[in-house]
Order: structure tokens, then sequence, then C-alpha cells
């Protein structure tokens, strides 16, 4: 839609039913269906819910409870009705939720839901108890206010997933996690209808969870940093309350040196272990040496050969499912190189004895004897794609990641869905990249049409360079962009509509006390030294981490003391936001302006560039008593000399060689020894050539 035409349609009262029908509901992910209704649901104190039916569902009934303690923070409003109980009886109850069946969360069961907003009532239908918890959800995302108060606007929303497997992988190995960050990424993982939280439990890093049985699992294998088996029950509970299954993964046979510290005898190769990092690499290393190195490293790796390996997991694998009631358990099973085995006289023997001709028919052997003893335990197994053999079983869920054209080889997960193993696509869902959402958003590996073998997909944060300091602000908002993409249709792509849909839900998840804001404005303030923030602001405003798993390289090659869990990441590149709504609004102003040349606007753009030069010269300044400023600092000069080109540009006061000459010192500033870069370059490029490009979604990995 034309954005002068839609600021203009804003500024009108929706009196007409044509503009109605062209309203955008503001809630993520988008609906199936949306119909407007004429008027508003008014809310004030006699806002009362009744739960309709014939059984006590507990989780409806803490939902809609849920539901009301929000609404009473959005609005203040102090209600009449202070707790919602099933069946009871509010004859004059504005709000009523109809449920057929109670349910447990589970894949496969019925999501779906129909809302209606007239101005009088609520009514909410379900049939099952999955749904009316996400129907809950859209309706707190679309309370709305104006002179007179706190509305609901008229509408009736029929909505229905895409896919019934929304996950987010989130690695607590590589870096621990409190459990009160879980419970918040929980709250907002409920808010945008994602229902599997996929827990990466053990890592060479670490081994995160209490084993009774083999304590020195997370004695010796998780410095100390690890959940106790009562942590963990609350939090499977805590997310069950919210629609959301917890699926466990336990790494083998590599990624698996934690386990090697307390227990060196499961290990293909003798110890001594400890938790820490796979590979260790020279800083001096080319590039083809650090590619050849991860090719045939024998890095610790779980020995497939010795009986007593499977009597282990056995007995683990049992203690697990007191802790994890979910139906899936996640093996890995990635990234074994085969090297360790190679070098094992006795597993090259076992390998011959047995009539295999590499690791990989040993890796299917080990993976195939481990999804047995899940099937002792009424779980179904998943595994990374390279996993896959057609000699295993049909029941394996197997998670691609691997990009198409990815030198690393291994089975496309829709060769893996055509003959007959389910399939989740992590790929394109990596946050870990630091792309931004709309790279995710427009993810050309999820399929248009729906195959019933493909399940659907998650967000994967894995967690080299990101800890409890950084976590959240890394993870939201860009986790809404995958999420919206799993639930809703696959017509739903516009960016425009996406971005300011997800930047108001940034307010909703901040309500729910997610402090993916409230992070960097706190290190800012450290590194400040009690001087103000709103200069170092300003020119954070302008960064943003650069793309791509360029600095992860950079970090395998730092000695040891600076790896993993022994730094908090605070720094600079760990802070910076991958989107910025201060960029997406001066974006927009600056399509506009090379639209229309609407003198208002072009005001606009000269306030925030000369609000952006005058923050990164003050800050120039402000460094010399707050010299933890200085790595804002350095991108001072640049950021001053681009935002006086734009001054220029925008006035008209370059010629065609002047012109040229600002878009070499523009490119100029992009510097390979950046950790982070500006992100106000291709705007103020825009007002140099006369013409914004379109966003890119093609970044390099490295």
């Amino acid at each position: 839609m034309n954005k002068t035409i839609l600021i203009f349609l804003m500024m009108l009262p929706f009196t007409f039913a044509g503009f109605a029908q062209n309203r955008v509901l503001n809630v993520m992910p988008y609906p199936l269906e949306v119909t407007w209704e004429e008027g508003n649901f008014r809310i004030d104190q006699e806002f009362s819910i009744a739960i309709d039916g014939t059984f006590d569902d507990k989780l409806v009934e803490n939902a809609a409870n849920r539901f009301l303690s929000k609404l009473r923070s959005k609005t203040l409003i102090y209600f009449n009705q202070e707790r919602i109980e099933v069946n009871q009886r509010l004859d004059k109850a504005k709000f009523s939720i109809q449920i057929e069946e109670s349910s447990v969360p589970a894949i496969g069961v019925d999501e779906s839901y129909e809302l209606l907003v007239t101005s009088d009532r609520i009514q909410l239908k379900a049939k099952t108890t999955q749904g009316a918890l996400w129907g809950l959800e859209t309706l707190i995302q679309i309370v709305a206010a104006d002179e007179n108060g706190y509305y609901i606007p008229a509408v009736k929303i029929v909505d229905e997933p895409r896919f019934m497997w929304r996950g987010m992988l989130v690695d607590v190995a590589r870096h621990f996690l409190p459990i009160d960050i879980l419970k918040r990424n929980i709250d907002a993982m409920a808010a945008v209808k994602l229902n599997i939280l996929h827990l990466h439990l053990t890592d060479d890093e670490g081994f995160r969870v209490e084993s009774k049985l083999y304590p020195k699992l997370h004695q010796m294998g998780s410095n100390g940093r690890y959940y106790t088996q009562t942590e963990l029950v609350d939090l499977v509970k805590y997310a069950s309350d919210r629609g959301i299954t917890i699926v466990p993964e336990f790494d083998l046979p590599g990624h698996s040196r934690s386990w090697f510290a307390g227990y060196p005898e499961l290990a293909s190769a003798p110890g001594p272990y400890k938790p820490g990092p796979r590979f260790v690499f020279d800083p001096n290393a080319s590039r083809e040496a650090l590619g050849e190195a991860v090719k045939s490293a024998p890095t610790p790796t779980i020995d497939p050969t010795r009986e007593e390996v499977y009597e282990f997991l056995d007995n683990l694998i049992g203690e697990m499912t007191n802790i994890f009631p979910s139906p899936y358990f996640h093996i890995g099973a990635d990234e074994n190189n085969g090297a360790a085995w190679r070098l094992n006289p006795d597993i090259a023997q076992f390998m011959e004895d047995n009539e295999m001709k590499n690791t990989h028919e040993l890796h299917v052997y080990f993976v195939k004897r481990v999804n047995e003893l899940f099937r002792k335990y009424n779980r179904t197994m998943l595994a990374y794609q390279e996993a896959y053999s057609e000699d295993l079983s049909k029941d394996i869920i197997f998670q691609a990641w691997i990009a198409k054209g990815d030198p690393m080889e291994a089975v496309s997960p829709f060769e893996i869905a055509g003959k007959g193993n389910s399939t989740l696509i992590n790929t394109g869902f990596y946050l870990d990249l630091f792309f931004p959402s709309h790279v995710h958003y427009l993810n050309a590996e999820i399929p248009a049409e729906v195959n019933e073998n493909i399940w659907g997909g998650e967000a994967a944060l894995w967690s080299e360079l990101v800890d409890e300091n950084c976590f959240e602000g890394r993870a939201w908002p860009r986790t809404a962009a995958v999420a919206e993409r799993l639930w809703s249709p696959a017509t739903i792509t516009d960016i425009d509509d996406m971005y300011d849909r997800l930047y108001n839900l940034n307010n909703e998840l901040e309500e729910l006390g997610l402090n993916h804001r409230l992070n960097a404005k706190r290190w800012i303030k450290v590194w400040a030294n009690g001087t103000s923030i709103e200069a170092p602001y300003s020119v954070y405003e302008c960064l943003a981490p650069f793309q791509g798993y360029r600095r992860l390289a950079i970090s395998m090659m730092q000695p040891a003391n600076l790896k993993y869990e022994t730094i908090p990441l605070v720094n600079l590149p760990d802070i910076v936001e991958v989107d910025s709504e201060v960029e997406w609004g001066f974006r927009n102003q600056i399509e506009l302006f090379l639209k229309d040349g609407d003198p208002y606007v072009k005001m606009e753009i000269e306030k925030q560039l000369k609000r952006w030069q005058e923050a990164a010269i003050q800050l120039k300044e402000q460094v010399k008593t707050a010299p933890g400023l200085k790595p804002l600092e350095t991108y001072s000069n640049r950021i001053i000399s681009a935002t006086d080109l734009g001054l220029q540009a925008l006035n008209g006061n370059l010629d065609a060689a002047e012109e040229q000459k600002a878009l070499k010192q523009l490119k100029s500033m992009i510097l390979r020894s950046d950790l982070v870069e500006i992100r106000i370059l291709d705007e103020i490029e825009a007002l140099v050539k006369g013409k914004l490009e379109e966003l890119s979604t093609n970044y390099p990995m490295y």
C-alpha cells in the first residue's frame, strides 16, 4: 500500500465499511481469516469472563486468569471479577469461552479457534483447550486505546496454524541460561503461538541436567551451572500451562566432551576430558586449514561399539523420561566426522567384523541402537538430517539445518519426507547468524505447499555468542517473524506490514517482562559511568551486528580464557540490535521523501540526521570521562561524515561528480575489521542516489 495514503487513512476515524475492510489487525502471527465488524468493545470495570464446559479444565482456567491479569496491567482497570473459574455462573459475563474438548499440549491436537468481538460481547470458541489458549493470546494483542479509554475492535477471526510443529531451539549448553530467563522466553513463545521449546541441554561445553544415577555428568560436566531435576519438572509444567511442550536434546555421539569429563570410559579415546570447545584452532591458520580441521580433527566422540555404553544410555534415558514427559526426545547425531572412530583400532576392527564400509554406517548403527532405547520408553526420537539413512526406522523425525548448495553433504528434507520420515526445517531460521527478521520471514526453505511429512520448523538460537546478558535481545523480536512464517498462510509475505506489527509486538513482549530492550540500556548506562546515556544510545541506534559467522570464526581462534563462559557477553557486538525500529522509521521516511518530496518528511529526515550527528560529536567528548564508551566512539567519525553527506544530499548540495565521490566515501565506511556495522548507510546512500534499494535477503555467511 502507498505509505502516504496509509498515513492519511490512519488519521481518519474508521466509520466507513469500505475503509474498515482494509484495516490490518495489529497481531502476530497474523490469523487465517479476519473480518472487520462495526464498532468497538469498550473495556470497563464490569468486564467479566465465563468459561463454558462440562469438564474441569485447569489449563484454560489458569490461562483466562493470566489474561485477566494482563488486561489489568495494560489498562490499569480494577475489574469487579477477581478470579475466573470453570462453569462459574455469570449470566452477565461479557466474554465467554467455549471449548468442546479438554486437551493437553500435544503435536497434532486441533489448535483452531474462532473469535467474535462485537460492541457488546466477546465470544471465543475452540475445539480444544489448546485453541482457546491461542485465542486468548490473540485477544490480548489487539487491545487498543483512544481518547475514550481501552477497547477491542469489533472483528471476527477464524484461525488455525499452517504447521503443527512451531518450535524454538534454545542452546543452554554453550552458555547456561537461568530458569527465570527460560520462563520469560516461554511467555514470549506463547504470545506468538509457538508450541515447542527444544532445549539443547548437552554439548562439548556443558551437561546441564542433574542426573541422580550418574551424578558426575553434571558435577564435572557443567562448570557448576546446571538445572536440578526439581527446577526442570517445574519448568515443564510452566511451559505446559502455556500450551508448550519441552523437547530435550542430549547430543551424541559427537558434541560430547562434557559427558566424558565424569565418564571417560564412554569415549572413543582416553581422557582426561573437561567441558570446553570442540575445536582449538591456530589463530594464524588459513580459512582452508580451518575447514580441513573441522573435517578431520578427532573430536571427542562416544564409543558406539561397547555394550556398556548402551546400558549407560538406557539408564539415563529412563531417568530423563521422569523429568520430561514429552513424547519426543532429540539425540542430535550431527557433525560427526568419524575421525575419532577411525583412529581407534578396536572400533576399526568392529567395523570390519560387521562389514561396515565407512564411519557413516557406524553412525547409523549407533542411531538405530539408541532409537531402540527410546522405543522402550515410548518416546519418538529426533535427529539432525546428516544422520539420515534409508535403513533407519520411519518413526524417526529428522531435522534439517543444512541449506541447499552447502558443501556439507546431507539428504534434503524434501527427499527425507518423500521417503516416509517426518521432517522439520530449521534451515533459514538460524537466529545466531544475526540476519534481519525479513530474511527469516521470507525463508525460501519453507515450502509453499504443505507436505504431510513436513511438520514445521524451529527458530534456532545457538549460544556460542549468546549468554544470559544478551539472550533476550538476540532471540526477540525476531523469533516472532519465524513464528508467523510457521503459523500464518504462505500468502502473507508483506515485509512492511510484518515490521509494523513486529515493532508493535515489542511493547507486548516488554509488558510480559522480557528484557530484550532493557539489557542494552543497562550496559550502556554502565559504560557511561554516571554520565547521560542520551548521546551513546543515539549512536548505538546507528549500529547493527555484523551478519553471518565471521565473528564466531574469530572467537573460535581466541585464547581459551576468552571463550564461552569465561567472560560475560556484554560488549558492543553482543548488545546492538539486529532489527531497529528507529532505522525502520527512518527508512520509511526516506522512501516517502524520494517518492513525493514532502517538505514535512524532509524536515523530519533532517532532524534525525542532525540528532545522530550531534550525538556522535558529543560522544567524542563524553568518552574522556567514560572510557567504557570507546567501542561506540570508534564509529563516531564515520557517523559524523555519513550524516553530513546525507544532509548535503537531502538539501540538493551535491552535483554529479560530488555524488559519485560521496558514494565511494560511504562504501569506504564499511570495514572488514568491524565487529558491528553502521546500519544507516543504505538509507543515506539512497538520499545521494535518489533511489532506495529493496531490502536485501542475501547475506554472506562469513
